[in-house]
């Protein structure tokens, strides 16, 4: 096919990309320059790679004893309680919310035990499903420990009787046991004739004197719970004192405050016991 004479330019730049490509074709691999050549992956190594390492992670079944020794040590742990809001502030030393806030969960705590003593005494249903219960395990070395509301029922029954229905057979024999060696109940629970797994527990009635002693007990844990929440307050004050964060002299002002908000808080105590103590 002939082509006219005014496309005679066209035909001539075709002549030269036809050219320059054939040129480009004999010229060895060797001599391309790098930065010209098409770009290869790097190579990804599977020992090294951070997404290809990443574990499945796997749930402990709910009949592990590991699982059964976590839930036992989150159930014992004692009240702690931490509020964003109330995190200690160096540049504000005599600001003692941090304190109040401490104070609340161990307020909850020996108020629901001595309302327990006063309502029903020590065989009352929260104080006896509190007892700890030590459970052996086969495939485990230690014992796990759990509150007998976990392992059984505790229901009231008349005649100052009190029925400890048992989840599982297997309970039976360490719950009679911790029963029995408790300071607070300490007597042999009775088999039930009409249902294998029914405990049963006398109610035992407290004396005055006996219910009175064991409230000043809890009191003064009480107050010693109280303290351990200043010596740490007042470590964290001694501390910035020693790294120059607070001046020394406004470190004894808020010694000083610290003890007051003590002394404030065991007078409120000392008014608790001697009010409770009246209730007998």
């Amino acid at each position: 096919m002939a082509f006219p004479l005014a496309n005679a330019p066209a035909r001539h730049c075709l002549r030269l990309l036809a050219s320059e490509g054939s040129a480009l074709q004999r010229i060895p691999r060797r001599s391309i320059p790098a930065a010209l050549r098409a770009p290869h992956p790097p190579a990804r190594c599977f020992s090294s790679c951070a997404p290809l390492l990443k574990k499945r992670k796997i749930a402990i079944p709910t009949d592990s004893p590991k699982h059964r020794d976590a839930v036992a040590s989150e159930a014992a742990a004692p009240p702690q309680s931490s509020p964003k809001g109330s995190q200690l502030n160096p540049e504000d030393p005599l600001n003692f919310s941090a304190v109040s806030s401490a104070y609340a969960p161990i307020d909850t705590h020996f108020k629901a035990q001595i309302a327990g003593m006063i309502h029903g005494g020590r065989f009352n249903q929260t104080n006896l499903g509190a007892l700890s219960i030590a459970v052996k395990d086969p495939g485990a070395d230690a014992a796990a420990v759990f509150p007998l509301r976990e392992l059984a029922q505790v229901v009231p029954r008349s005649g100052r009787t009190i029925s400890l229905l048992v989840h599982d057979k297997e309970y039976i024999k360490p719950i009679m046991s911790a029963v029995q060696a408790s300071r607070e109940f300490n007597q042999q629970p009775q088999r039930s004739e009409d249902n294998d797994l029914e405990l049963l527990l006398k109610v035992e009635l407290e004396r005055k004197d006996d219910v009175a002693r064991r409230i000043k007990e809890t009191m003064q844990a009480y107050r010693e719970r109280i303290r351990q929440v200043r010596s740490r307050h007042e470590k964290t004050l001694k501390d910035w004192k020693k790294n120059g964060t607070v001046l020394p002299d406004i470190v004894k002002r808020a010694e000083k405050e610290l003890q007051k908000v003590q002394d404030k808080k065991m007078k409120e105590i000392d008014q608790e016991e001697a009010q409770t103590i009246r209730q007998l």
